[in-house]
Protein backbone atom coordinates (compact mmCIF):
# COMPACT_ATOMS: atom_id res chain seq x y z
CA UNK A 1 0.00 0.00 0.00
CA UNK A 2 2.85 2.30 0.37
CA UNK A 3 4.56 1.89 -2.65
CA UNK A 4 0.99 2.58 -4.22
CA UNK A 5 0.74 5.73 -2.64
CA UNK A 6 4.06 6.98 -3.23
CA UNK A 7 3.48 5.94 -6.67
CA UNK A 8 0.09 8.23 -6.67
CA UNK A 9 1.95 11.26 -5.22
CA UNK A 10 5.21 11.19 -7.68
CA UNK A 11 2.22 10.47 -10.63
CA UNK A 12 0.10 14.00 -9.43
CA UNK A 13 3.50 15.92 -8.74
CA UNK A 14 4.90 14.71 -11.97
CA UNK A 15 0.81 15.85 -13.82
CA UNK A 16 0.49 19.17 -11.98
CA UNK A 17 4.22 20.19 -13.13
CA UNK A 18 3.63 19.48 -16.69
CA UNK A 19 0.40 21.74 -16.77
CA UNK A 20 0.98 24.85 -19.19
CA UNK A 21 1.49 28.73 -17.32
CA UNK A 22 -0.80 30.76 -17.64
CA UNK A 23 0.20 34.38 -18.65
CA UNK A 24 -0.73 37.22 -16.48
CA UNK A 25 -3.67 39.23 -17.64
CA UNK A 26 -4.11 42.79 -16.85
CA UNK A 27 -7.84 42.98 -17.71
CA UNK A 28 -7.80 46.64 -17.83
CA UNK A 29 -6.09 47.68 -15.34
CA UNK A 30 -2.90 49.41 -14.39
CA UNK A 31 -0.85 50.66 -17.25
CA UNK A 32 -3.58 51.67 -19.70
CA UNK A 33 -2.59 54.48 -21.15
CA UNK A 34 0.79 55.25 -19.95
CA UNK A 35 3.31 55.63 -22.18
CA UNK A 36 6.65 55.18 -20.47
CA UNK A 37 9.63 57.36 -22.42
CA UNK A 38 12.66 55.36 -23.08
CA UNK A 39 14.43 57.93 -24.92
CA UNK A 40 16.07 58.93 -21.78
CA UNK A 41 19.34 58.01 -21.31
CA UNK A 42 20.75 58.63 -17.71
CA UNK A 43 23.89 56.20 -18.89
CA UNK A 44 25.90 57.48 -21.65
CA UNK A 45 27.08 54.27 -21.87
CA UNK A 46 24.27 52.66 -22.21
CA UNK A 47 23.45 51.13 -25.58
CA UNK A 48 19.52 51.67 -25.38
CA UNK A 49 19.84 55.05 -27.15
CA UNK A 50 20.34 54.49 -30.44
CA UNK A 51 22.41 57.00 -31.07
CA UNK A 52 25.41 56.96 -33.58
CA UNK A 53 27.82 58.04 -31.45
CA UNK A 54 28.03 56.52 -28.32
CA UNK A 55 30.39 57.52 -25.91
CA UNK A 56 33.17 55.06 -24.40
CA UNK A 57 35.65 54.68 -21.41
CA UNK A 58 38.23 56.05 -24.00
CA UNK A 59 36.31 59.43 -24.37
CA UNK A 60 36.32 60.03 -20.54
CA UNK A 61 39.65 59.16 -20.27
CA UNK A 62 40.52 61.42 -23.22
CA UNK A 63 38.19 64.09 -21.25
CA UNK A 64 39.93 63.91 -18.12
CA UNK A 65 43.55 64.46 -19.80
CA UNK A 66 42.11 67.61 -21.93
CA UNK A 67 41.36 68.82 -18.31
CA UNK A 68 44.68 68.16 -16.89
CA UNK A 69 46.68 69.60 -20.03
CA UNK A 70 43.92 72.65 -19.84
CA UNK A 71 45.44 73.21 -16.32
CA UNK A 72 48.98 73.29 -17.66
CA UNK A 73 50.12 70.03 -16.21
CA UNK A 74 51.17 66.49 -17.64
CA UNK A 75 48.97 64.28 -17.82
CA UNK A 76 50.55 60.66 -17.34
CA UNK A 77 48.32 57.30 -17.40
CA UNK A 78 44.34 57.57 -16.55
CA UNK A 79 42.98 54.41 -15.30
CA UNK A 80 39.20 53.94 -15.23
CA UNK A 81 37.76 51.22 -13.26
CA UNK A 82 34.08 50.97 -12.16
CA UNK A 83 33.27 54.73 -10.88
CA UNK A 84 36.58 55.44 -9.96
CA UNK A 85 39.14 57.41 -12.05
CA UNK A 86 42.54 57.46 -11.23
CA UNK A 87 45.06 60.10 -12.84
CA UNK A 88 48.44 60.43 -13.05
CA UNK A 89 49.65 63.81 -12.72
CA UNK A 90 53.25 65.67 -13.35
CA UNK A 91 53.48 68.69 -11.29
CA UNK A 92 56.35 71.28 -12.57
CA UNK A 93 56.66 72.10 -8.80
CA UNK A 94 56.72 70.53 -5.41
CA UNK A 95 55.09 72.74 -3.35
CA UNK A 96 51.43 72.61 -2.66
CA UNK A 97 50.82 69.71 -4.32
CA UNK A 98 48.09 68.55 -1.90
CA UNK A 99 46.13 71.84 -2.62
CA UNK A 100 46.96 71.57 -6.36
CA UNK A 101 45.78 67.68 -6.15
CA UNK A 102 42.06 69.01 -4.45
CA UNK A 103 42.01 71.69 -6.82
CA UNK A 104 42.65 69.36 -9.97
CA UNK A 105 39.88 66.64 -9.27
CA UNK A 106 37.40 69.12 -8.66
CA UNK A 107 37.86 70.52 -11.91
CA UNK A 108 38.20 66.48 -13.32
CA UNK A 109 34.99 66.08 -11.69
CA UNK A 110 33.14 68.54 -13.26
CA UNK A 111 34.45 67.62 -16.34
CA UNK A 112 33.09 64.06 -15.56
CA UNK A 113 30.86 63.65 -12.57
CA UNK A 114 30.44 60.02 -13.20
CA UNK A 115 33.39 59.00 -10.99
CA UNK A 116 35.02 59.72 -7.83
CA UNK A 117 38.60 61.22 -8.81
CA UNK A 118 41.90 59.82 -7.30
CA UNK A 119 45.16 62.65 -8.12
CA UNK A 120 48.29 61.03 -8.19
CA UNK A 121 51.58 62.91 -8.37
CA UNK A 122 54.18 61.05 -10.50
Amino acid sequence: MKVFSCMMMVFVLVASACSPLKPPEANGQGGEGQELNSDINLNPQSYRNMAVEKPTISDDQDKIREVVEAEGFNAGAVSITGNHAWVNVKFKNDKNVSEQKKILATKIYNAVPRYKIHVRAR
